[in-house]
């Protein structure tokens, strides 16, 4: 059995070199991210004057190589600047498409955050009625001492 599969090893050896080149040698030449994340990038790209490859790798969940792979891309498509920096997480670039509407709905997002929902001049909200489940509990409480108090 060992002497069969070797000399189906060699032969798929032998053979390999004349057989076309087939798309799983494309996919190895694949970018290390997605489409979605060239995406997403973009629009960080339009919503930041200037980030990191570290700030993106920490927002898209990429790893360091593979966003600064994806910013280099970027940059080769003209969507960010050259890369700037010399250490390897510590790298930015400028974004060229920066758009002012995305910078301000962020801003006014994170007003939103920031501020208490409702009117200052509302009145504060009160939790919801537990007089009924009090009463229950009470209840349930003195049936149970009244039954303890009896066996007693």
């Amino acid at each position: 059995m060992k002497r069969r599969s070797f000399l189906g090893l060699f032969g798929a050896a032998v053979a390999t070199p004349f057989l076309p080149k087939t798309a799983a040698a494309r996919v190895a030449k694949a970018a290390p991210y997605s489409a979605a994340a060239v995406h997403a990038a973009i629009i960080h790209a339009q919503s930041r004057a200037v980030f990191s490859v570290w700030g993106l790798a920490r927002a898209l969940n990429l790893p360091l190589e593979a966003t600064e792979a994806l910013m280099g891309d970027l940059a080769k498509r003209g969507v960010v600047g050259p890369l700037q920096g010399t250490t390897y997480g510590g790298r930015w670039a400028s974004s060229k498409i920066m758009s002012h509407k995305a910078l301000a709905a962020r801003m006014a997002q994170r007003r939103m955050m920031s501020e208490p929902a409702g009117d200052a001049d509302a009145a504060p909200q009160q939790g919801p009625d537990l007089s009924a489940l009090m009463t229950h509990l009470r209840g349930l409480a003195v049936n149970y001492f009244a039954a303890k108090g009896a066996v007693a």
